[in-house]
């Protein structure tokens, strides 16, 4: 597991995307007004990388940049990997969101309408689009919207069909190619140089990444000693004199195996 140079991350880095997003709170509003063209009236609460646990058996869910205005929650994951999940991915951290949110016994009108946002610095759905939206509709009725106020949203910045305004064009082209070119561009440029010259920033950055490859070791040995058990079990099942000696019926062992006792003996 590869350590990027830290002197070389980028915006779309997930560490300085949520390091930067987190710290400007104006930045983070104008990309994100500029991602979904929508208008934040204020931004009443923003973590980045909000871990959110939902029991000792389920999967916990950590967020890149989580905000929240007086009605609206929105969930921000930059992506440059295609792995595939993001459609089952963007269902799973709507629900946890939600049930993060409402307090046991709550009523549901108490949810706040959401924003499940992944940017991508790739075509989630191979279309061109440069932005899909998706809402809950109903098949049957065309026009019929469900209205449980949950909205995902997959950005493309390698979009060849243009879509959305000339800012939005701008932060795409940036992220992919990183092109200032604009006043937005221009801000999310200086605070990346300034994160990047960042001592402490660079400390934590390592920390992290030595933490995460760690676990992703220990999860590699984990899994070789799962396969070795699992091939010891393979073959004390198929051996036949394992088989034998642990006493296996005769029959069984020749089913298993095609060898006759007699001939093993």
């Amino acid at each position: 597991m590869a350590v990027e140079n830290y002197a070389e991350l980028k915006f779309t880095n997930n560490f300085m995307f949520s390091h930067i997003m987190k710290h400007d709170t104006e930045l983070c509003k104008e990309v994100v007004e500029t991602v979904l063209d929508v208008k934040i009236r204020e931004i009443i609460r923003i973590n980045n990388e909000d871990v959110i646990e939902v029991g000792d058996s389920s999967r916990g869910v950590r967020l890149d940049v989580y905000l929240e205005d007086d009605d609206t929650i929105y969930d921000i994951e930059m992506q440059t990997r295609d792995t595939g999940n993001l459609e089952r991915r963007a269902r799973y951290y709507q629900g946890i969101i939600d049930t993060d949110y409402l307090e046991a016994g709550e009523d549901y009108n108490k949810l706040k309408a959401s924003y499940t946002v992944f940017i991508c610095t790739f075509d989630p759905f191979d279309r061109g689009l440069a932005r899909y939206t998706f809402r809950n509709r109903c098949d049957e009725e065309v026009g019929l919207e469900l209205e449980d106020g949950t909205v995902k949203v997959f950005a493309n910045a390698t979009g060849m069909i243009e879509t959305g305004s000339s800012k939005f064009r701008e932060l795409m082209t940036y992220l992919v190619e990183e092109k200032i070119g604009g006043d937005l561009t221009a801000r999310i440029d200086a605070r990346l140089q300034e994160a990047r010259r960042n001592e402490r920033m660079r400390a934590r950055y390592m920390t992290l990444e030595w933490e995460l490859a760690s676990k992703y070791r220990e999860g590699r040995e984990e899994g070789r000693e799962e396969g070795r058990e699992e091939g010891r079990k393979e073959e004390r099942i198929y051996n036949p004199k394992a088989m034998m000696e642990e006493g296996i019926n005769p029959d069984i062992i020749k089913k298993r195996t095609g060898i006759d006792i007699a001939d093993l003996q």
